[in-house]
């Protein structure tokens, strides 16, 4: 059974879903197989329609919600899971007609996969490369300059600045087609006003800045990994078709946690997980705008046998699964855990060999919680203590699970902060994917 809550888009969405998981909410309902579907009264003369493949959470509601899943699929969702008396029917032809055209969909996708590519026109693309090499190169000029004026002036000028400052500069930037310097100005302006070490951190992000601009200007002098990584940091993009083309890495791979976030108008689903053979750690990304539908989300605690292709980089994280083979028995505890001085000391090692590195994710226990002045920390069992991210708002809550023996915890490290992900605990693992907007901790069935 899938556990609900680990579908859900946000907090409100599985809260608002428990106001129509009930029969009575419900026109009629049914199952097949592999499927689920419903027609969920609204306020409006026709019942939404509701339809989800319960093999990989797929869903599709007539519903204008831009939320996927929607309240009404998540709540036939806890209506299956309640133990409500579900009949076994055939699907009607709306669940016909939508199975037909995912299938559809399928195919022409495999159709455009397996076709030849037509021939490239590297003369125009050698022209479009080098005028946006043009671009990049106005827009770090630009960037350098500001860098400068904000140095001279004084950091505390910073904090008086309107927002307009930190957005015009973004804004160059994006004209210049360097999204990804655009985004770190964007978070400058974050620190300017947070904190009470905001002037170390503002100046640390600058700092970084100036580096990323210097190492774009040598990028022919770096070794092909961390130039790459460069590019990338700068907004450049690489082919996901031409990665395709590579060989991958085959493995049975853990799903040790899943997160999505809103990032502008651009949302976010982040999924990271563990090689069983090769011990490698993988982040797969997926990006989707306004109502386009994210995928459904590999569940925390999943196993697939796959080929995982990394994009370039140091070291090599971000993936993306080229072939999925199979699903494996779920395995509900996280990799080896290590302590608070091999987290430093590998994060470390991993600066050293990429200083562009802003945090990396890692599985530490055993450690113990506890809480001071309204912030949570771990300690590990040789007494060394880090703070969690402002992040985890509800940190009683880990407290309370753990009632005062060790977890495992999976998250992100950059070195001054840990963001919990994901907890394991008694054989049990949990997902803290909502848990700054529910005061509940999600158990994975």
């Amino acid at each position: 059974m899938l556990r609900v809550e680990q579908l859900a888009p946000d907090g409100a969405a599985i809260k608002a879903a428990h106001g129509v998981a009930k029969p009575a909410k419900w026109k009629s309902f049914g199952r097949g197989e592999h499927l689920l579907w419903g027609e969920c009264l609204g306020s409006g003369a026709n019942p939404y329609q509701v339809r989800v493949d319960l093999t990989d959470a797929a869903c599709k509601c007539s519903c204008p919600s831009r939320k996927l899943p929607c309240k009404h699929a998540l709540g036939l969702l806890l209506l299956l899971a309640s133990g409500a008396t579900v009949p076994q029917a055939s699907p009607p032809e709306f669940v016909q007609e939508w199975v037909a055209g995912r299938a559809k969909r399928a195919e022409a996708k495999e159709t455009r996969a397996s076709a030849p590519a037509g021939p490239a026109d590297a003369e125009a693309q050698s022209r479009r490369v080098e005028k946006r090499e043009a671009r990049v190169e106005t827009g770090l000029a630009q960037l350098e300059g500001w860098l400068s004026d904000v140095v001279a002036q004084g950091l505390a000028a910073t904090r008086v600045q309107p927002p307009q400052f930190w957005s015009q500069m973004a804004a160059r930037l994006v004209d210049a087609q360097a999204p990804g310097l655009a985004r770190r100005v964007r978070e400058l302006s974050e620190l300017a006003v947070a904190g009470d070490h905001w002037q170390s951190q503002l100046l640390a992000g600058l700092s970084r800045l100036q580096l990323l601009i210097d190492a774009y200007r040598r990028i022919d002098k770096l070794p092909a990994p961390l130039a790459a990584e460069v590019r990338t940091l700068i907004g450049w993009t690489q082919a996901q078709e031409k990665l395709l083309e590579r060989a991958g890495i085959s493995d049975q791979w853990h799903v040790l946690g899943h997160r999505q976030s809103q990032e502008d108008k651009l949302r976010v689903q982040s999924t990271w997980l563990s090689g069983a053979e090769s011990g490698r750690i993988a982040l797969v990304l997926e990006f989707a705008v306004g109502s386009q539908p994210l995928s459904p989300a590999l569940r925390i605690g999943q196993v697939i046998a796959a080929e995982l292709v990394y994009y370039e980089g140091v070291p090599p994280l971000r993936a993306v699964i080229k072939q999925r083979i199979k699903d494996e028995p779920s395995r509900h505890v996280l990799p080896a855990a290590v302590d608070t001085k091999t987290l430093q000391t590998r994060f470390a090692a991993l600066l050293a060999e990429n200083p562009f590195v802003e945090r990396w994710p890692m599985v530490l226990g055993p450690v113990k919680i506890s809480i001071q002045e309204g912030r949570t920390y771990f300690t590990d069992l040789s007494g060394r203590r880090i703070a969690a991210s402002p992040n985890l708002r509800h940190g009683w809550l880990l407290d309370s699970l753990a009632g005062g023996g060790p977890l495992a915890v999976f998250g992100l490290w950059d070195g001054h902060l840990f963001d919990p992900v994901s907890i394991e605990h008694s054989g049990q693992l949990f997902s803290l994917a909502h848990i700054g907007e529910l005061p509940v901790l999600s158990k994975v069935a």
